[in-house]
């Protein structure tokens, strides 16, 4: 497990977190933070996947 990835997704869950609590509590504007950590977490995971698969070398 590489660190960095780790705590890269633990930030954008994170972030995702607060963007959805505000908007939530209807704060339009903070859709954008919400989608900006959801597709980091998400991206960060898709690479975790293909690296423990071989489908791409340790950067």
């Amino acid at each position: 497990m590489r660190w960095s990835s780790l705590f890269t997704v633990i930030g954008g869950v994170v972030v995702a977190t607060a963007g959805l609590t505000g908007l939530l509590t209807g704060h339009v504007w903070a859709a954008i933070p919400f989608a900006l950590g959801a597709a980091i977490a998400l991206r960060e995971v898709r690479f975790l996947q293909r690296l423990r698969a071989g489908r791409i070398r340790e950067r």
